[in-house]
């Protein structure tokens, strides 16, 4: 991934904000934003299917913690305390579909598309996420 990333670096740590992404399987949106002064975090801003079969706001139902299971989807942190260090951020992710977190390193491509690397249980994925255009 180092490779990919070195070359199309971001520039500055702030490149990242405001992009957004499809998720790989299309079903959500996510926009990069501040979470501090020195980190950053993407939230869902986009669901294809936003409402249960209720018509209700979906929620966090697979979490593992109890008390965030009622949580919406829609807005969630879905990746945060990023950190930027030589076009490369290095966080944590949390995919709700699974209620599983892991360490992620992600970098922007040539296309402007995201590099996204997952790691956890010495097991690690990567996946291109696209940008909205």
């Amino acid at each position: 991934m180092m490779a990919i990333c070195s070359v199309a670096a971001a520039q500055n740590a702030d490149d990242i904000l405001g992009r957004q992404f499809f998720r790989t399987d299309n079903k959500a949106i996510v926009t990069f934003c501040k979470q501090n002064d020195s980190m950053y975090c993407a939230r869902t801003t986009w669901l294809q299917e936003p409402n249960d079969k209720y018509g209700k706001p979906r929620t966090d139902k697979y979490n593992p913690n109890d008390k965030l299971k009622s949580r919406p989807l829609m807005n969630m942190a879905v990746m945060y305390n990023l950190q930027y260090k030589n076009g490369v951020y290095t966080g944590v992710a949390y995919h709700p579909a699974h209620g599983l977190t892991c360490k992620v390193k992600l970098c922007l491509d040539n296309s402007g598309n995201m590099s996204i690397t997952g790691y956890k249980w010495g097991i690690h994925r990567t996946e291109t996420w696209k940008k909205v255009e």
